[in-house]
Formats: structure tokens, sequence, C-alpha cells
């Protein structure tokens, strides 16, 4: 069953999260008081609405109330960025994420029921830092601030081993969800999805590890041998 998104305000962030969702398949309603934002999602979500945010009543009739999950990207509005989590918190949303300017506005809208907050200059300086920092990782698909997938190439010292004998999560706080193994005739790399822990690597291979930032750095030094 497809997720229904409700995305509120359609400056550039909501606009492109509304769009990037329903070009995903998502089922997106786009909410703005401003009819120019509002006509130009027309095309690109399920549902354009131009309606005030604080019109409760015109909000129900059109089902907002109905999303899984609600964008507010009401940057440099903080005082309706509030009013409105509290109105969806009420109405049973139960995933409420919200576009903030720092870090004290991120602790006020999560204690009043926010569920996640996005500061993208934080955000995008922190990955740029660590991008710099350890360019083993610039690949790393990010699945929270501090959490990602990275794919990396045996080590010489794990070929025939087990991942069972390597003990890699105890050692280094990393999963191995996955193994590339070469074919012998050149052809694309098997994938081996959710490997047993009797698993043996064999040369040439690539590992797609699940960690915290943190520990992927740990085990990212370890394999390049830095």
């Amino acid at each position: 069953m497809k997720k229904t998104f409700v995305v509120v305000g359609l400056g550039t962030f909501g606009a492109v999260a509304a769009s990037a969702l329903y070009k995903g398949g998502a089922t997106v309603i786009a909410v703005d008081h401003d009819e120019k934002a509002v006509n130009r999602m027309k095309k690109l979500s399920t549902q354009a609405i131009c309606v005030d945010i604080d019109n409760e009543e015109a909000l129900e009739s059109v089902g907002v109330f109905d999303a899984n999950v609600v964008i507010l990207a009401l940057r440099r509005h903080f005082d309706t960025s509030v009013l409105a989590t509290h109105m969806f918190k009420n109405h049973g949303v139960n995933e409420i994420v919200v576009h903030v300017d720092s870090e004290r506005e991120a602790s006020a809208i999560l204690s009043i029921g926010a569920t996640e907050t996005i500061f993208p200059e934080r955000d995008m300086a922190e990955h740029l830092a660590q991008r710099l920092l350890r360019p083993e990782l610039a690949k790393q698909i990010p699945l929270s601030p501090d959490t990602g997938i990275i794919e990396l190439p045996c080590p010489d010292d794990f070929v025939d081993h087990s991942l069972a004998e390597l003990q890699i999560r105890k050692r280094f706080g990393v999963t191995v969800i996955a193994i590339k193994r070469p074919k012998p005739d050149g052809g694309d790399d098997k994938l081996d999805a959710a490997p047993s822990p009797d698993d043996v690597i064999s040369s040439g291979s690539t590992l797609i590890v699940l960690g915290k930032t943190k520990h992927l750095h740990k085990f990212a030094e370890t394999v390049s041998g830095k």
C-alpha cells in the first residue's frame, strides 16, 4: 500500500521533497497559501491545494489528516510550525517531519510531538566534512545523520574466512548485509544478500556494510590498511 505524504510549504525545500516523493510513486498532497507555488506543483504532486495552514476545517475537508507522513517545510516560520505540529499530532498523524533553522528549534519541536527534524545546513556541512576527512566513505548511502551503508573491497586477510570467523560485528560494530562476488567468466558480480555466518569470503569480493558512521570509519580504515 502506497504511503500518503502531505508537504506543507512549497518553497525550494518543500517543492523538491514533494516532487521527489511523487516521482518515487507516493501519494503526495502539496499545500501552500501561495497560489503561484501551488500551481507549479499541480503536475508534480497527486493534489496541490491552496489553503492556509491554520485553516483546520479546510485541511480536514481535503483529507490531509489521513496522511501517513507530514513534512512541514515552513522555514523561518517556526511559530507556525509549532502550531501545525500540535494540530497534526492531535489528529493522529504518526510521522511529522519539520524543517528547522537551528538545534534549539529542533529540540523544541521534537518536545511537542515532531518525530524528525531536518536542518539542511547542518546536515550538508557534516556530510561535506566527513567526505573530506574520509574520502573512502564518499559513496556512503546515508540512512540517517549518523547511520549509512557503504561498499568496500574485501581485504586480503578476510579471504577464505567465514563471517563467523571474522567476527566483523563484534570487532567493528557493523553488519555485512550483502557480498558481491566476481563471476569466473567475467560477467556481472553475483550479489549474495543477507549472507549467513558460515559464508566464506572469496578473493575479489566486495562487502556491503551497514552501521553507524563512526563505526564505518573504523572498518574502512582496517579494510584500506590506513
